[in-house]
């Protein structure tokens, strides 16, 4: 089946990119302007744009619509919160302020009470930046064709509505949210008490995910898991070489893993009881196996955005599922949920919406819970399932550069002894083997390369062929 309600939109979203002038891939972030740093371009994020933003939420709305707030922990979020609820006031909708909660706390929220949601973070950016996401009534990102008719509404003559909106508070979403996990998790896997040492990078998921595997019944070891607006002790997004305490931890603490989050949480990875990082693909397929082992729809559908491993070929192979491959980003694949039907997305780094967003803490308690199920180790686990290799790089890009071009010309650089090309986001190329990557970063002026292959050196070799044909566009 292929879902033509989805895949037809491919072209429209490519132009709906290159119209854009605010929103990246979701949302918009920079470095934050205030009265003493300003960068002197149009890439920062200030008081000005978050209260326009409001404005122009508000105006996109409608009068008398609730707009649900939430942020993560970074200095500059109260400033921008401040502005952005001036706007929304201004322009006829209330504003409810939820606090500092993950991303899937404030979907949930939506959907419960209000019209709309706006997250401040600039997820695993490092402190000095912050930014803006929008969540639709379903508590899902903006849609491609949401975001370009907001910014039509940004960018042009923004009015002040003559009644004004109110101020809301509700500081128990955090709360309604860890009932939730304990809730979703209970239901599908038996309980099992583990050892669990818990990184919350000083962000969002900080207290979330520790409160809520004790909840669980688990031992929680805390590590970095007060707010930290300045992400003191280290870099919030959560990759191998940003982990070396918690790798540390787990062997000195003899746990069953570790689970480590980004600034606002709605990014999680694991580390076996070994002190071995898993690659974000695999813990995301491991939990959407698992997860759809227990689907009882006949159609399983498992989306995943095209930077995303072959491993998750293997797994719906198994299920008998199909995959449907997305442009890089949350609201793609929730796109691919609600058009589709699909039951998961996936996301290269890890991130898997069950509903429609990010999953942060409920991951830790999932993974928890197929440990239980299966009775095995992490690491047990993951030797289970095929191993491939991957390589992740990236060319910065000098000012100016037409990106568009360069990956047009791309396919012409490299080898045509390929199985399939897809240009659907960036340029990816697939051979029998392995396949690579070549897009445009949505967050910095980069250019990312990933490669794959079955073997460590096949990897290698895909990674050479995209490098230089890149060199060769560029020229």
């Amino acid at each position: 089946m292929v879902c033509e309600k989805f895949t037809g939109k491919f072209d429209d979203y490519k132009n709906i990119r290159k119209q854009k002038k605010l929103f990246g891939t979701f949302g918009f972030r920079g470095i934050v302007e205030t009265p003493y740093l300003n960068t002197g371009t149009n890439e920062g994020i200030s008081a000005e744009k978050a209260k326009r933003a409001g404005g122009a939420l508000a105006a996109y709305l409608g009068e008398g619509k609730t707009i649900a707030i939430g942020k993560d922990p970074r200095i500059s979020s109260p400033m921008l919160e401040e502005a952005l609820v001036e706007g929304i006031i201004e322009h006829g909708c209330n504003a409810l302020t939820l606090g500092i909660i993950t991303p899937n706390t404030l979907s949930l929220e939506v959907g419960r009470q209000a019209d709309a949601g706006v997250m401040i973070t600039a997820s695993h950016n490092p402190p000095e930046y912050n930014g803006i996401k929008c969540l639709s009534k379903r508590g899902m990102g903006f849609s491609p064709e949401e975001d370009l008719a907001l910014e039509k509404i940004y960018f042009g003559e923004v009015k002040k509505t003559a009644k004004k909106g109110k101020k809301l508070t509700d500081r128990s979403a955090g709360e309604r949210y860890r009932a939730h996990i304990v809730q979703y998790v209970k239901k599908l896997f038996p309980a099992k008490p583990l050892k669990i040492v818990v990184d919350g990078g000083g962000g969002s998921a900080s207290t979330v995910t520790p409160e809520t595997l004790e909840s669980l019944g688990h031992k929680v070891v805390r590590f970095n898991c007060k707010y930290d607006g300045m992400f003191r002790e280290r870099n919030p997004e959560p990759t191998d070489a940003n982990l070396e305490k918690l790798k540390k931890l787990v062997i000195s603490e003899n746990a069953d893993m570790g689970v480590a989050h980004d600034g606002d949480g709605d990014r999680t990875a694991f580390v076996d009881e070994n002190g071995k990082f898993i690659q974000g693909d695999f813990s995301a397929s491991i939990i959407a196996d698992h997860v759809l082992q227990q689907c009882k729809d006949k159609k399983k559908i498992i989306a995943v955005t095209i930077a995303f491993s072959n491993i998750i070929e293997y797994v719906a192979g198994t299920l008998g599922a199909e995959v449907i491959y997305t442009p890089v980003g949350e609201p793609y694949l929730a796109q691919a949920k609600l058009l589709c039907g699909a039951q998961v997305g996936l996301e290269e780094h890890g991130s898997v919406l069950l509903e429609w967003s990010r999953e942060g803490p409920m991951l830790a308690g999932v993974m928890a819970g197929i440990l239980a199920k299966e009775g095995m180790t992490l690491s047990e686990l993951v030797a289970s399932y095929p191993k491939y290799y991957q390589i992740k790089d990236a060319r910065t890009l000098p000012a100016g550069t037409d990106t568009e071009a360069i990956l047009d010309r791309l396919e012409q650089e490299i080898p045509q002894d390929f199985e399939r090309f897809s240009d659907m986001d960036g340029v990816r190329v697939d051979y029998t083997d392995g396949w690579f990557l070549v897009r445009a970063s949505g967050t910095e002026p980069k250019v990312r390369v990933f490669s794959e292959g079955k073997t460590e050196a096949r990897a290698q070799r895909l990674n050479k062929v995209a490098m230089e044909g890149l060199e060769r566009a560029m020229l």
